[in-house]
């Protein structure tokens, strides 16, 4: 195998020298890929041995693809993902912005804490964005104020008046990220007001989209956006439910407010109904937020019911 810039060439079974290029996923749509490859988007379709090998490429993913005629190619290797996420689908994410607002919709904060519970258990960076400030200020800061104090970076904003977009765009650095959230939160407004426009696509590109209906105001998918310095940020289709995928003795060691509370008096301690907890002392003292711990017992709760029906 040898490389040269961004194109690869391998030799086949057969003996001959084939040439793939380099690219990235930036959106998946009805079985099409879309691969961004020097500037170019091309229409993709996976090769046989990704089904073979039961492996869906996703947004962000770094592919090895065969350029065909125009803009087409086939997506022959998906190359190894550092991270991914199955909802919102994504790879090799550098952090998550988990956008909310304060009314229009309300903020579902159950839904809020499964997803920072799963990120932690990740270790990737979450961010916590409250979009819409200019409806409800101080509902905003109330709600900026709660994760923030839980050890989460936060930032008030509002995509419609412009407050804030300049401080978001600092924080997210030369990173990849997710935009994740309910539906209605304002999650495209603010990828509109930090990227450097939409995806560029190609004539056969543009009218596939058009007919699966990209481009309305509902995204549909996950589509990674173009934001300076060559970093990318992904919008996501919004949701109102999350199944949260861990064990219920893991979940406190998610929950980073709860790590400096000193010593509970019996190990392992959850934090919910044993006597003298460490936690439970600071929850009374203030200093951990009562819907973070409610959402807490919640969750937990969630995740042993469906752990006393898989037997």
């Amino acid at each position: 195998m040898s490389m040269t810039g961004w194109w690869i060439k391998f030799l086949s079974s057969a003996g001959d020298m084939m040439e793939y290029a380099r690219g990235i996923v930036v959106s998946v749509v009805a079985g099409y890929y879309f691969v961004e490859h020097a500037n170019k988007i091309y229409l993709c379709r996976g090769r046989g041995k990704l089904r073979l090998d039961n492996l869906s490429p996703m947004a962000g993913d770094i592919v090895l693809f065969s350029p065909g005629k125009g803009d087409t190619g086939s997506v022959e290797q998906v190359l190894p993902r550092r991270n991914f996420l199955l909802r919102p689908a994504a790879a090799n994410v550098d952090a998550v912005v988990i956008v909310l607002a304060p009314q229009g919709p309300q903020p579902n904060l159950l839904t809020v804490d499964k997803l920072l519970a799963l990120l932690v258990s990740m270790k990737l960076e979450a961010i916590l964005c409250v979009n819409k400030a200019d409806l409800d200020p101080q509902a905003a800061r109330l709600l900026a104020g709660i994760y923030r104090d839980a050890g989460f970076a936060s930032i008030i904003c509002s995509a419609l008046t412009g407050h804030g977009m300049d401080e978001l765009s600092q924080m997210l650095g030369r990173r990849t990220v997710v935009l994740a959230g309910q539906s209605g939160v304002g999650k495209s407004h603010i990828s509109s007001q930090i990227s450097l426009g939409q995806l560029e696509l190609p004539v056969q590109v543009g009218k596939l989209s058009a007919k699966i209906g990209r481009g309305k105001h509902t995204t549909r998918q996950v589509s990674l956006l173009p934001l300076a310095g060559g970093r990318k940020v992904a919008d996501t289709p919004g949701f109102s439910v999350f199944e949260l995928e861990m064990e219920s003795h893991d979940l406190h060691r998610y929950y980073p407010e709860f790590l400096n509370s000193g010593q509970c008096k019996f190990a392992p301690c959850f934090h919910i109904h044993e006597p003298d907890c460490a936690v439970k002392a600071r929850l009374q003292q203030g200093e951990i937020n009562p819907i973070r711990y409610e959402n807490y017992i919640k969750i937990y709760t969630e995740l042993q019911e469906r752990e006393a029906n898989r037997y």
